[in-house]
């Protein structure tokens, strides 16, 4: 079996699952991890014969990929702020919106500060934002034991040092304080589940996804809470967000009167992010 018969065989198998363009990408992140051919040269390649230790490599991973199992389980890691990720069925694959997240933290001058990760699932944003700020100490919370095994990993993998907690954040108590809290947590309803991918809902945890609808803002009420002790004066939160419940994230940013309250859109043009604080750039400067 030559590149190009595999990826004819993909193409016929899958296709009522991924549209083409998907397909491509796919085709790609398995040639380039399995044979180690930069993506450059994967079109050069269509002819290459692939040995019987490649073919079994290939095959198995499209038989899982027929199952909607999410490529970057298949592969076992990602890519996330050009640096690479661990993941598995224990933690959620990180998107292209966190990233986002993650640049926008980045944005301050926060080395040297304390940045406090709620919900760190893989890490990749606790780790992303101690690589891209080495003097900067950082802390991240996940309720999975399962997960922080993956972080751990991955703080590893990235030679980076976070201190990882296991902890329910509802039942987490501490006397520290910090410059930035940060978190991704689970904002999407039960109802918005039919929706979604087979292979969001069958690999994914759910416990990482999911609110009830009778309380969706519940994690942001509790952080936003939260942060009233255990941020110091000039700190911010950053926290992404489901757009539905801007209104509702809004009342709860003034009732714990913070002053500035940004919506902020992400490159689709969807409200996706909340940034809070209690003072502004100007003021903090001055001060």
């Amino acid at each position: 079996m030559t590149l190009q018969d595999f990826k004819l065989k993909m193409v016929s198998e899958l296709s009522s699952i991924y549209e083409m363009d998907e397909l491509n990408s796919i085709f790609n992140l398995l040639s380039e991890d399995y044979l180690k051919i930069p993506r450059s040269k994967i079109l050069l390649a269509d002819e290459i014969h692939l040995d019987e230790s490649n073919q079994t490599l290939f095959l198995s991973a499209l038989e899982r990929l027929k199952t909607h199992e999410p490529i970057q389980y298949v592969l076992g890691k990602t890519t996330f702020i050009d640096l690479e990720f661990k993941v598995n069925s224990s933690v959620l694959i990180p998107r292209p919106e966190t990233e986002e997240l993650v640049r926008l933290i980045l944005k301050e001058d926060l080395d040297g500060k304390e940045i406090f990760d709620i919900g760190t699932g893989s890490g990749c944003i606790a780790i992303s934002l101690a690589k891209n700020l080495p003097n900067a100490k950082v802390s991240a919370l996940d309720i999975s034991i399962d997960a922080l095994e993956v972080a751990r990993e991955n703080a590893k993998l990235n030679n980076v040092n976070i201190e990882f907690i296991h902890a329910d954040i509802f039942e987490y108590h501490l006397d520290k304080k910090y410059d930035v809290i940060v978190s991704n947590p689970p904002y999407v309803t039960e109802s918005e589940k039919l929706k979604m991918k087979k292979n969001v809902l069958n690999y994914e945890p759910e416990i990482a996804l999911f609110v009830n609808d009778s309380d969706p803002t519940k994690y942001y009420e509790f952080i936003i809470n939260f942060s009233k002790n255990h941020l110091h004066a000039n700190g911010q939160i950053y926290l992404e967000i489901n757009e539905n419940y801007k209104y509702d994230l809004n009342l709860l940013a003034q009732n714990y009167e913070y002053k500035i309250i940004e919506f902020k859109l992400d490159t689709h043009n969807k409200i996706r992010f909340l940034v809070l604080s209690e003072e502004n750039q100007l003021e903090k400067n001055t001060h």
